[in-house]
């Protein structure tokens, strides 16, 4: 597989400043699963809208799935889906992955697996939005409701 990364498929609605943000929160997220390599490239070319959409910064986001990232010799390292959580009133943008593969020597490990905030995104939450989300009643801009650990 080679990857495309001058074409951003339907992320195309980001401008640049809302990539990078999107971009950094996404390679910071892979800490958490193990990954810590900041030379990562995405790839956009195959990715598609999977649910509702914000307007940050300098364009809007969606939720998105196919986002493949690739190290610097072209090789498929990570490959997913982003959720986020945007809450104007307590100025929260947090992007996170929802569903997360990683490859070693070619090989997919499927490491998240059930859509969902991640506790660790939980846990950075003002008390307010933990209190929402941990009773979701449908008001909260988010998709899911249930916390994965």
């Amino acid at each position: 597989m080679k990857p495309n990364y001058s074409n951003y498929g339907l992320s195309i609605s980001m401008g640049k400043l809302l990539r990078k943000e999107v971009e950094t929160q996404l390679i910071n997220d892979l800490t958490k699963y193990g990954i810590d390599n900041n030379e990562l490239l995405f790839d956009w070319s195959d990715s598609c809208i999977e649910g509702r959409c914000a307007n940050y910064l300098d364009g809007s986001v969606d939720c998105f799935s196919v986002i493949k990232l690739f190290d610097t010799n072209d090789n498929l390292i990570v490959d997913g889906w982003m959720d986020f959580i945007s809450e104007k009133s307590h100025d929260i943008f947090i992007v996170y992955w929802d569903f997360l593969s990683i490859y070693e020597n070619k090989k997919r490990l499927k490491i998240k697996e059930t859509p969902g905030i991640p506790s660790h995104i939980i846990e950075i939450l003002p008390a307010k939005l933990k209190e929402n989300f941990a009773l979701w009643d449908g008001n909260v801009h988010v998709r899911c409701k249930q916390v994965y650990p």
